[in-house]
């Protein structure tokens, strides 16, 4: 019987993930860790969830994060229009916008090369799997500061980070955030800004 409902409590909808893609599920003290091996790639995914009340957290959240080698400098930011987001670390970029209307007044996208930015996102797959989420941020990690979080981080190493300010409490959120984060960091290698190998680092 597959358990793929929040009515069973998250965990068991974590653990089940983890279970059917060969990953692990780690019920820390202060944060709940999943990774998932991405099958054929060399590269995992490892999800967070805090709990509110868990570890002194003050409300639920979720996170995913997916190191990858990189091929040079460049970053974004997107996160919807109704959140403030947080895109100091390319603090006075202007707002970039793709070209589809409905998409450019519910997000905001901010990135270090508007016309890369414009190429990851014109991606009619990357934009509906966005479209799918109620509320995220979607941005790299390339900056020393925002990646001592994750340890010590080898050099060349940047992370494709999503954040949700919410408990990501069911298997298909699940899935479609494995889908977007791998849907973007392809449409980043076909641009020549990811490499294919082997980050040889894990969070």
């Amino acid at each position: 019987m597959k358990l793929r409902s929040s009515v069973y409590g998250w965990k068991s909808v974590w653990m089940e993930f983890a279970d059917e893609h060969q990953g692990t599920f780690d019920d820390g003290q202060k944060v709940f860790v999943m990774r998932v091996p991405v099958p054929g790639k060399p590269w995992s995914i490892t999800y967070h969830m805090h709990q509110k009340g868990v570890g002194g957290a003050v409300s639920d959240s979720s996170a995913a994060f997916l190191p990858f080698k990189s091929k040079g400098a460049f970053s974004f930011d997107l996160h919807n229009r109704s959140l403030a987001g947080d895109a100091s670390k390319i603090f006075g970029a202007q707002d970039i916008e793709i070209g589809e209307d409905e998409f450019d007044r519910e997000y905001i996208i901010k990135g270090s090369d508007e016309n890369l930015v414009k190429r990851i996102f014109a991606s009619t797959r990357i934009q509906e799997l966005i479209k799918l989420q109620p509320h995220l941020k979607l941005f790299i990690q390339d900056e020393p500061k925002e990646l001592a979080e994750h340890g010590t981080v080898p050099p060349g190493i940047h992370v494709l980070a999503f954040k949700d300010k919410a408990a990501i409490n069911s298997y298909e959120r699940l899935t479609l955030v494995h889908d977007l984060m791998l849907a973007t960091l392809e449409e980043m290698m076909a641009c020549d800004l990811a490499s294919p190998q082997d980050p040889n680092f894990d969070i």
